[in-house]
């Protein structure tokens, strides 16, 4: 193959085109024997701490995407197995019902995920729908728990904390420990976090109810905010996973590169708008507004910081860097350095100071007349 079949068939998949007519498969391809097996053990020997925090909104959001990952790079048996597995933990731990809940949190995502690729639909078409059904996913679970608990979802989440962390007394001493050695818990005066053996059942009953409360702190001012914005991360980075996986195994799916994701021209200042206004609103009726405020401002932070990580990636691409950095720029902007990935991000949006925009739009528009010049 020439430069230039080379040339055509790069951009004939980025419009989503499969060249050589190939169903693609994701639920039906072969399965990598070692991975699965190693992958599998790895996630008996977690899920315990996976199940304790399964309904934490920022465990949500990683668990679809370390499943679509291992759908995409091993097979579907390690992804069908360890879903298992975390399904049986939730029941376990939490009854029938938490294992109803963590299936419902888990197989809609991956499996419209996984359709939307197989049906060949473009890259952010497939992203709206893996968030949508995401989000719809959570909405589900929160009022079936609520309904379950005769209370808001909050204080049933917190109940059945409670509950399973005094029914197994062992992940609860696990757990409490981890959160001392994390900083979550203050360990009581003259008690090593290590030594959970040796507390007194009195500190311990202690901890457990500080655990709950912060828990509960957390969730009430959290979960709004985290559902929506795990719900956009979920659907984005799963579909990006799930389709670098695809064409790892030789697979032809569209998959735009991290460096061209950004926010198309002129949706920066309706974002910006809404949220000022939003801003406005939640100062002068805070009962009513703070919390949609809170929503929309968890995603517009999360766009912007994925469109900041984007441009300086881009930037990194056009100077010949090797790809690890740019790894290393999307771990760093989106785990660590969020806020001055979110004024970069901006900044982009509002000056173009990597000029990628004004060459993507200029490339993947076929009728502009400046392409080619």
């Amino acid at each position: 193959m020439n430069v230039e079949q080379r040339a055509l068939r790069a951009v004939i998949w980025q419009e989503g085109v499969n060249v050589d007519n190939q169903k693609v498969t994701v639920f039906g391809k072969k399965n990598k024997a070692g991975l699965t097996a190693a992958v599998i053990v790895a996630c008996l020997a977690v899920s315990p701490m996976l199940g304790t925090g399964v309904f934490l909104p920022q465990v949500l959001t990683t668990v679809p995407v370390l499943l679509l990952a291992m759908l995409g790079f091993i097979g579907p048996v390690s992804m069908a197995a360890c879903s298992g597995i975390l399904v049986v933990m939730c029941s376990a731990l939490f009854g029938m019902w938490g294992g109803l809940s963590a299936a419902l949190l888990i197989a809609p995502t991956v499996i419209v995920s996984g359709v939307m690729i197989e049906r060949e639909r473009p890259f952010w078409e497939s992203v709206a729908a893996s968030s949508v059904t995401m989000f719809a996913s959570m909405g589900v679970v929160v009022g079936l728990l609520s309904l379950l608990a005769g209370s808001d979802v909050v204080t049933a989440l917190a109940q059945i904390m409670r509950e399973m962390l005094d029914a197994y007394s062992g992940i609860g001493d696990m757990l409490l420990t981890l959160m001392m050695q994390m900083g979550l818990l203050s360990a009581p005066e003259g008690v090593e976090p290590g030594g959970m053996a040796a507390l007194d059942p009195q500190v311990r009953e202690q901890l457990i109810s500080s655990l709950v409360l912060l828990m509960d702190s957390a969730l009430r001012l959290e979960l709004p905010m985290q559902m929506a914005t795990g719900s956009v991360t979920a659907g984005l980075l799963g579909q990006a996973v799930l389709r670098k996986g695809v064409i790892a195994g030789g697979q032809q799916v569209e998959y735009p590169p991290l460096k061209t994701w950004r926010v198309p021209k002129g949706w920066g200042r309706i974002l910006g708008g809404t949220l000022a206004a939003l801003y406005l609103l939640a100062m002068l009726v805070p009962q009513s507004m703070n919390t949609m405020f809170y929503v929309f401002s968890g995603v517009f932070n999360k766009v912007f910081a994925l469109q900041g990580i984007a441009a300086v990636c881009y930037l990194l691409d056009e100077h010949s860097k090797p790809k690890a950095w740019q790894v290393v720029v999307f771990v760093a902007g989106y785990f660590f350095l969020g806020t001055f990935a979110v004024m970069v991000g901006i900044l982009d949006q509002a000056m173009d100071f990597s000029h990628r925009r004004e060459v993507l739009d200029r490339e993947q528009n076929p009728f502009d007349p400046r392409r080619g010049a």
